[in-house]
């Protein structure tokens, strides 16, 4: 059986498309930039997302540390176990606190931005109810141990240990609300929001990267991980040094946005939604019959006994005689067996 997953050898010619989507990251410059991957299941958007990677990685500078920091996310993968956006928030300040300790620059703001995130997924601050918020009685099952880890939080002590040492005593929850709304802390929900986005922007400028957020998956997600997902995004989006690149199939895309906005029966409106966070959409082109056959034949070389060279060869040959399909050439046995490498029978 031979496996058919996503990868980072390219078996389709998509190699120009993922060329093209790394340009536009490294020609912006620390400018922000969303690109949409959209396409039918099936057509290799997964394998894009790695080439593009794999494209951006070859713009690394050959010594140092690299201009680029990678974030890869698959929100169908915390579907059931986890809240996709606050997982995303967790991924993302996790990867820049890691980068800043090893690169030695940039640690306490990167270490900011984490306990600002952490904050948000404990506290669940935009998730609990504003009137026993206000008037400081425990939202109903918000567990002690949240209550005190928000309670950290609000007080600036929030670190990645706090969910191992958190008490449970509810009646810590009461103050927190109190504290949540107490003037004297000046925080709101919007505050604290812009908050996190300049700790996040400020973190990424002392570190010396731009972060590439790479998206997958979500066209396998229920409408509320999507959806969820997409809100995560948003609150990145449009920020300095930072770069989205989204794999969806649109049409999934739109049914979330339906279910999500129950009611929401006019299709520009269900479009503009997904594409006020993508900049530059990019379609992954369906493959036709030379494709599909070239496909074949490269899955049947990869498994082949023939030496990884011989392999490299023959898969560079095909993606070129790809390129030239249009001019009615074609990708058969007997063009790689032209190519002077001499295949197994079986």
């Amino acid at each position: 059986m031979w496996l058919d997953n996503e990868t980072d050898r390219d078996f389709l010619n998509f190699e120009g498309v993922a060329d093209t989507i790394a340009e536009v990251i490294v020609s912006a410059s620390g400018r922000p930039v969303s690109i949409g991957v959209s396409g039918a299941w099936g057509v290799g958007k997964s394998s894009m997302i790695k080439l593009t990677k794999s494209a951006l990685e070859k713009q690394q500078p050959a010594e140092g540390h690299g201009k680029y920091l990678f974030v890869e996310f698959n929100a169908w993968l915390y579907q059931g176990y986890d809240d996709a956006r606050a997982a995303l928030l967790d991924v993302i300040a996790n990867k820049l606190e890691a980068e800043a300790a090893a690169r030695q620059t940039g640690v306490e703001k990167a270490r900011d931005f984490l306990r600002r995130v952490k904050w948000f997924r404990l506290a669940k601050l935009l998730a609990l109810p504003a009137a026993s918020v206000a008037l400081g009685v425990p939202p109903v099952g918000l567990p002690g141990e949240i209550a005190s880890l928000i309670k950290e939080g609000v007080a600036g002590q929030l670190d990645g240990e706090d969910v191992e040492k958190a008490g449970t005593v509810a009646s810590e929850v009461s103050a927190v609300g109190r504290a949540l709304l107490d003037p004297k802390q000046e925080s709101s929900p919007p505050k604290e929001i812009q908050a996190l986005r300049e700790s996040f922007e400020d973190a990424l400028e002392d570190i010396g990267v731009t972060l590439v957020v790479l998206i997958d998956d979500l066209d396998r997600c229920m409408p509320g991980t999507t959806i969820s997902t997409l809100e995560a995004i948003r609150l990145f989006l449009f920020l300095k040094n930072t770069a989205f690149v989204i794999a969806a199939d649109d049409t999934m895309i739109k049914h979330a946005v339906r279910k999500h906005f129950e009611g929401l029966d006019d299709d520009e409106l269900v479009t503009n939604y997904f594409d006020k966070l993508v900049q530059i959409p990019i379609r992954v082109p369906a493959p036709g019959t030379q494709e599909v056959r070239a496909y074949l034949m490269m899955l049947f070389i990869d498994n082949s006994e023939i030496a990884q060279e011989e392999k490299d060869s023959l898969r560079a040959a095909i993606a070129g005689q790809l390129r030239e399909t249009w001019k009615g050439k074609r990708v058969d046995r007997s063009f790689v067996t032209g190519c002077g490498i001499e295949l197994p029978r079986h």
